[in-house]
């Protein structure tokens, strides 16, 4: 029998190929030291918070080769951690395949190792928030739990913490899962709804959707679904347990809302009645979703239904995901600026609809070319449109409302506020991917901040009439 690729044994001859910038090949990198390998970095960048990285090691023995990614790297390799930033059809892990030397990753190094049970969340969008509330509950019920994965911990680096009694809740996304292992197990799996992302990425939606079914599959114990997600739904497994999520009445085994109440009915039919959704500090039906998945979930988990419902009361949005940002000159600013794809941003504006008249701040690089897509959405529950960088132009061809068009967000955000009035809203959820001027949607959703803090302050600075090319469909 093979030895599995993410339990190296001493010696081995190790790869690390990509850094990252959010700790994974950091972490990746610690704990095949630990294990006694000879590690290889590499990465195609020699930025200055990878030379950081690479300085917090100090003295470890470590080749260190950043702004490489020639081929010569694999010379004398017997196995490879790929970053899951780094394409199939990138030159180095190609080469890697056809020398046949094994391939692994930072998550499956930790699924390997780790003693404990593991609980996989994944999905669209509301990953990070699902992952987080279900965490809330383990904690307020008194279950050792910890949190990572593309939520942004590596869980290798709370190694010292880790114990056989133990629950992992482990976020993981469509890059990570198309390279997962056939032969993983977890303990559950939880989906938020499966839509369309990334297709740059995956080139197809049933390559993006067979990468999400591979966690279903890796799911032993349960696997839960939204109710009227066909995709999920169609996801095979062979776990005891699968229940659903609806704003619903519930069946047996799923959650649902009864008289205005979150309820988890056991399979028997008992009830279980955890808050009234008015209780909810979360904005919008989708965060009511990521509540009812959470707390199915951590029902089977054993988390008592008075505490669930204590986690989910207390809870508060995570940063950049819908939430009231501030108000200036009586406008109320939303920050959804998590948002990268069109599907998040139809669910922030339908949110924010209800109470106010919306006026629409995105933009960036559109994933899939389809600009006209995004428009539809805007123009259907916004009042008017602001668009920055490379989808401006594109953008604006398509909207049937008012819209303007900008080279960077701080004029967006100006434009939108100058014709925004008291009782009005500004939502900024970008719609696109952030890389046409920034490296990470964390960094465009700082710069968003600071922005709103120097209007907040008045120190922003007037846009040019030069600055601003309004057009009106």
């Amino acid at each position: 029998m093979i030895p599995d690729p993410a339990l190296p044994a001493a010696g081995t001859n190790v790869l690390v190929h990509g850094l990252g910038r959010f700790g994974g090949g950091r972490e990746a990198t610690r704990h095949l030291l630990r294990r006694g390998c000879r590690v290889r970095v590499a990465d195609g960048s020699r930025s200055d918070d990878l030379l950081a990285v690479q300085h917090s090691f100090g003295r470890a023995e470590i080749d260190w080769q950043l702004g490489r990614e020639d081929l010569e790297l694999l010379d004398g390799i017997e196995l490879v951690v790929t970053s899951p930033a780094v394409p199939d059809h990138n030159p180095l892990r190609q080469e890697a395949l056809a020398r046949g030397i094994p391939c692994t990753q930072e998550c499956e190094l930790f699924l390997a190792a780790y003693p404990g049970r593991v609980v996989g969340i994944t999905g669209t969008n509301g990953k990070s928030s699902t992952t987080t509330l279900l965490h809330r509950a383990l904690q307020t019920a008194g279950i050792d739990s910890l949190v990572g994965g593309n939520i942004g911990n590596s869980l290798l680096a709370d190694e010292a913490e880790w114990r056989e009694s133990q629950i992992a809740l482990l976020e993981v996304s469509s890059f990570q899962l198309e390279r997962f292992a056939e032969h993983r197990r977890l303990h559950g799996a939880v989906f938020t709804r499966v839509g369309s992302d990334h297709l740059d990425r995956h080139r197809t939606l049933s390559n993006y959707h067979a990468a999400k079914g591979r966690l279903a599959a890796a799911a032993t114990q349960f696997v839960v679904h939204a109710a009227d997600d066909p995709v999920a739904a169609a996801f095979a497994s062979e776990a005891k347990a699968r229940g659903c999520f609806t704003c619903d009445s519930p069946g047996p085994g799923s959650a649902g809302i009864v008289a205005g109440y979150v309820q988890v009915r056991s399979d028997d039919g008992t009830k279980k009645t955890i808050l009234h959704k008015n209780a909810l500090r979360l904005i919008g039906d989708f965060q009511l979703e990521n509540v009812l998945a959470a707390s199915l979930a951590a029902t089977w988990l054993g988390a008592p239904t008075h505490q669930i419902g204590f986690a989910m009361a207390t809870a508060t949005p995570l940063p950049f995901r819908l939430q009231l940002l501030t108000t200036i000159d009586g406008v109320h600013i939303y920050d959804n600026s998590v948002s990268t794809e069109v599907e998040s941003t139809r669910l922030a504006l339908a949110a924010v609809k209800t109470t106010q008249r919306v006026h629409w701040l995105g933009g960036g690089k559109s994933k899939d070319g389809d600009h006209g897509k995004v428009a539809r959405v805007v123009a259907e529950h916004a009042v008017s449109a602001h668009v920055f960088g490379a989808a401006a132009g594109p953008f604006a061809e398509h909207c049937q409302i008012p819209t303007t068009s900008h080279l960077t967000l701080r004029e967006g955000l100006a434009a939108a506020l100058e014709i925004a009035r008291p009782g009005d809203a500004v939502l900024f959820s970008p719609a696109f991917a952030s890389f046409d001027q920034y490296p990470n949607f964390r960094s465009r959703a700082l710069e968003f901040h600071s922005l709103v803090r120097d209007r907040r302050s008045g120190t922003h600075r007037t846009v040019t009439d030069r600055a601003a090319d309004t057009t009106h469909s």
